[in-house]
């Protein structure tokens, strides 16, 4: 006994001594930065931010002048710009500075990262398009470019700012997994929640899995066999699974 106790006593202060290192924070401009960050923000001014509350209320922040903010989730639509401080939504204006953290560190957070157009108004029509990493080349302004071939014609590229991407995990789903829907659900086009709602989809309605988990959605259809099935992404925390086909 005399041993063992001698034995965990060491153990104790060797792990006291020499803590488990943590991740090494990932720093960008002075400050850390965390995932699903894509910026910093702060104002000219005092100014007042808002929330929107579940029941149409609206709260408001009264915000410091030059007081730093991370960003987070952004929407681009109707030529306007609107940035997620928190619960806190504020659009761009000449008294909001935003500081881009670089695309090539929002990436580093994830494994195999996968990038959504959040931008409405690229004019290419491509609002929720998703793109793999080597698909995309990251320029140094703050620009990516997605090039294809447009057969004897050559290379033609689209380009974007990269703040029009969201980035997020992609998933692998097993093709044909059956899922039941556990309560009414917005089937979406493309994986954003700001999306149009393609079809409402009742509880109790089984689906099978056609492609990738995304963005918390994942790529559904209602008939595996049929040409003419519903091919929708529903959000995750709406399925359970019933097994496979």
């Amino acid at each position: 006994m005399k041993k063992i106790f001698i034995v965990l006593l060491a153990a104790f202060v060797f792990a006291a001594v020499n803590p488990t290192k943590s991740e090494a924070k990932v720093m960008y401009d002075g400050a850390e930065v965390v995932k699903g960050q894509t910026g910093k923000m702060t104002f000219k001014k005092d100014i007042k931010v808002y929330k929107k509350n579940s029941d149409g209320t609206f709260d408001s922040l009264m915000v410091k002048r030059n007081n730093f903010f991370k960003t987070y989730e952004i929407e681009k639509y109707d030529g306007k710009t609107f940035y997620q401080m928190g619960q806190y939504r504020v659009q761009a204006t000449d008294l909001v500075v935003f500081k881009e953290v670089p695309i090539e560190i929002r990436s580093s957070f994830y494994n195999d990262p996968m990038y959504i157009n959040i931008n409405r108004d690229n004019g290419m029509g491509s609002y929720g398009y998703y793109f793999l990493r080597y698909q995309l080349t990251f320029l140094d302004n703050g620009h990516v470019d997605h090039c294809f071939s447009d057969g004897d014609e050559g290379t033609d590229c689209d380009r974007y700012l990269s703040t029009d991407f969201k980035i997020t995990e992609r998933i692998e789903r097993k093709y044909g997994t059956r899922y039941e829907i556990t309560k009414n659900a917005e089937g979406k086009g493309v994986p954003l929640k700001e999306s149009k709602t393609e079809k409402i989809m009742e509880k109790g309605s089984i689906v099978f899995v056609k492609g990738l988990e995304i963005n918390g959605y994942i790529y559904v259809t209602d008939d595996l066999e049929g040409n003419d099935a519903l091919n929708i992404w529903l959000p995750v925390n709406v399925l359970k699974s019933v097994g496979d086909k």
